[in-house]
């Protein structure tokens, strides 16, 4: 049976690919609150919490124990469902297994990697591996959606991208490199706790742009890293709406992920005048994550083909 005669199951694969990627989005953003209100060691063992199954009536560890029963008892079983989903209904399309595969394999790694920074009492370099995981598990996921929603990709440049949205397809991909390289720079000042030495914006203190001191250098670089990619990003995103013979459907995204950029420039500003608020830093790696789910789904969806066929043989 191919997949256009089982459409009742793709519609509900579909389903399950779209709500695993918000699912996951929830969790990277749970995980920003535990980081931000340093909850990290709130269950100082892992799997259990203080020596017991159940945690303690405190703050810091309901936060870090919220966040492993999510990942635990909400992620990890819908994405082992779509990747049985996969095996199962699918295993003749390779663009749904593949990213179904690598998801189960990086959600296991993401589990390994919690376990190993609690007991490890939370090393920088076990911290930033952890948020890289985690953020690649959710790009995985948006192609998965992608690919569910509109059909397999083709390594090929669009018959939409012509004139100037003709370097639209590359640079979109060099735009999402870029970004994931910043989240993890932000990652850095985070475990390097320098998100606090410059105590003002846009420039770090009394308005001294290129500040010695190592803490502050480490904040200024993500800054001007920040400003570097931001341009890219923008510049990149600018030939997904100008012109006319784009999809609509990318047209729209591009908007979107322009303006929630924007907003996530806003949210950094926001960490320094509202005096480094958990609130607001943990706005900053949700609109982060946000920007990154936008143009991840963008370079999928450039690359996704809605006219073509599956290759079928799947089980019915």
């Amino acid at each position: 049976m191919d997949l256009e005669r089982s459409g009742s199951f793709h519609n509900w694969f579909r389903g399950l690919s779209a709500f695993t990627v918000l699912a996951t989005f929830a969790l990277v953003i749970l995980g920003g609150v535990v980081r931000v209100t340093e909850s990290g060691l709130g269950c100082p063992d892992w799997p259990g919490c203080d020596g017991g199954i159940f945690p303690p009536l405190e703050t810091k560890a309901l936060i870090e124990y919220t966040h492993r029963i999510t990942a635990s008892f909400v992620i990890g079983p819908l994405i082992l469902f779509l990747f049985i989903a996969a095996l199962v209904r699918y295993r003749q399309e390779h663009w749904i297994l593949f990213p179904a595969t690598i998801a189960f394999g990086l959600v296991i790694a993401q589990a390994a990697l919690g376990g190993a920074t609690v007991l490890s009492e939370l090393p920088g370099s076990t911290v930033m591996a952890h948020l890289a995981v985690g953020e690649t598990l959710v790009a995985v996921l948006v192609l998965l959606a992608v690919v569910a929603y509109r059909g397999p990709l083709s390594l090929r440049r669009p018959d939409w991208a012509v004139g100037k949205a003709r370097r639209l397809p590359i640079l979109i991909v060099i735009a999402g490199v870029a970004l994931f390289l910043l989240l993890l720079s932000g990652s850095y000042v985070t475990i390097t706790e320098a998100f606090g030495a410059c105590s003002e914006w846009p420039t770090c203190l009394s308005d001294n742009a290129f500040p010695g001191e190592r803490l502050q250098v480490i904040h200024m670089f993500h800054r001007y890293v920040a400003g570097a990619v931001g341009l890219f990003v923008l510049y990149s995103l600018h030939l997904g709406f100008r012109g006319r013979t784009q999809p609509v459907e990318i047209r729209i995204l591009s908007m979107v992920a322009v303006a929630l950029f924007v907003a996530q420039v806003l949210a950094g500003a926001g960490v320094i005048w509202g005096d480094f608020g958990e609130e607001v830093r943990a706005l900053h790696l949700a609109i982060a994550t946000s920007v990154w789910i936008a143009v991840s789904a963008l370079a999928a969806m450039t690359f996704s083909s809605p006219g073509a066929r599956w290759s079928g043989g799947i089980n019915g």
